[in-house]
């Protein structure tokens, strides 16, 4: 491990230059106490669901150091995924690329720039990383659970950098938001002054959730995903049309029109989705979730 302080400016100079719109570092010491208890208690609540992933691993959750040994910095980006045009029948973040790959890429090349020893995390490790952008002052954490930066809104992807080395200057939280005016459980259902239940979030359904859909699941606006909550969010007018190419949707894809979706096969599946997070719904889920929407468009 080097000796050198991690040069703070630099790192976030070239994250900006790496197409970041937010960075900032935080000391990689425990999760709060109170941001602690409260995730647990959302896994005793089985707000979870069938995402039993996120049972593992509880404490390299909560203490950074036991996911990597010798940690002492994590750099916390934002990437805004706003685009321009969209697929209505499909969330706002997946209409590009798959943001695991964008961001990792980035990472790499920012870690390889700036010299940085340790490991990049995108959504796929046990790490809270809505917690560390709060830390680390890229956004606040919002009482829909998004994590929102100023001047673009919760239309950002979060990765995390974890790094070994000690930094010159740490960043400070953000001070809260005013408070939102907004009837949450009007919103969605999901959202409880506990946590999201996934069980009830349309997200959680279409996505993640194997097997038949709940009869009682409205999907009158999206087959993949949902912007309910992310819409309804008062930061979400800041929101604006990311300049990175891999979000915005192809052309094939604004196409499609309800009758191509009804008639999608595998095929068009494979080469509408190629690189996309779409795959994680699988054919047979995406036709799972079209046939239901398409009741409820035509209802």
């Amino acid at each position: 491990m080097s000796s050198a302080l991690l040069n703070s400016k630099l790192v976030k100079a070239q994250a900006s230059r790496l197409g970041f719109v937010a960075c900032g570092l935080a000391k990689a010491e425990p999760v709060a106490e109170s941001f602690a208890i409260r995730y647990r208690r959302w896994l005793d609540l089985d707000f979870c669901g069938e995402m039993d992933y996120m049972r593992r691993n509880v404490e390299m959750r909560l203490k950074p150091d036991l996911l990597v040994p010798g940690v002492r910095t994590i750099v916390s980006l934002a990437m805004n995924f706003m685009p321009s045009e969209h697929q209505p029948g499909i969330s706002l973040y997946a209409q590009g690329k798959d943001y695991h790959d964008v961001l990792r890429e980035r990472m790499q090349q920012l870690m390889q720039a700036c010299g940085l020893e340790g490991r990049c995390f995108v959504d796929t490790a046990p790490v809270l990383e809505r917690y560390w952008a709060w830390q680390s002052g890229v956004g606040i954490v919002t009482q829909s659970g998004l994590v929102a930066v100023p001047g673009y809104g919760p239309t950002v992807f979060l990765g995390e950098l974890f790094l070994t080395q000690e930094a010159d200057t740490y960043d400070e939280p953000l001070p809260d938001s005013l408070p939102e005016e907004v009837g949450w459980a009007k919103v969605c259902p999901a959202l409880t002054p506990e946590g999201l239940d996934a069980r009830l979030c349309i997200s959680y359904q279409t996505i993640e959730h194997r097997g038949p859909l709940p009869d009682n699941l409205r999907l009158a606006a999206t087959f993949y995903g949902c912007d309910r909550c992310l819409r309804a969010t008062p930061q979400f007018a800041e929101s604006h049309p990311t300049a990175e190419p891999a979000f915005q949707p192809s052309e094939a894809l604004l196409q499609m029109a309800p009758d191509d979706w009804q008639n999608l096969t595998e095929e068009q599946y494979r080469s509408l989705f190629k690189g996309s997070a779409i795959k994680r719904a699988k054919y047979d889920g995406l036709k799972r979730n079209i046939e239901r929407w398409l009741k409820h468009c035509k209802s």
